[in-house]
């Protein structure tokens, strides 16, 4: 990108500009997938959201609530606590609190995947009404 940007100016073409993004990983591991019923949509319901986060969001805990609490999680790996850090939580602080209770042991897997389930479920929620709010007044927002 670089290189593109310093040769462009030479050749009398206009600089390229490039956006750098995080993409959010998919429930099962690194690359998100919709086959499996591994994907969370918007028109999920509440039930779903929680059913599929539970069942499939990789876990950066151990295999034991025993060694858990004695050793920690690893929340650089936890699917939950990735959308949570780049999604479903504006507060730092509490982000930081997640992160060292996590790391600790102190909370489990379950556990930030239930406050993951509410920060999304309260998002899908707004979401919701905004949706029936556009659907109702549609044809203001369609051209004709």
């Amino acid at each position: 990108m670089r290189l593109t940007r310093d040769v462009a100016g030479k050749f009398g073409f206009r600089k390229p500009a490039a956006l750098h993004k995080r993409l959010a990983p998919g429930l099962s591991g690194p690359k998100m997938n919709s086959s499996g019923g591994k994907a969370i949509w918007l028109s999920d319901d509440e039930k779903t959201v929680r059913k599929k986060i539970m069942k499939h969001a990789f876990s950066g805990g151990q295999v034991t609530t025993e060694k858990h609490r004695r050793l920690g999680g690893n929340p650089d790996i936890d699917v939950s606590f990735q959308y949570l850090r780049y999604l479903f939580e504006d507060s730092d602080e509490k982000l930081a609190e997640i992160e060292q209770s996590y790391r600790s042991g102190e909370m489990l897997s379950g556990e930030l995947k239930q406050y993951l389930v509410d920060n999304m479920n309260e998002y899908l929620a707004t979401h919701r009404k905004r949706r029936v709010m556009v659907e109702k007044n549609l044809d203001k927002f369609l051209m004709e």
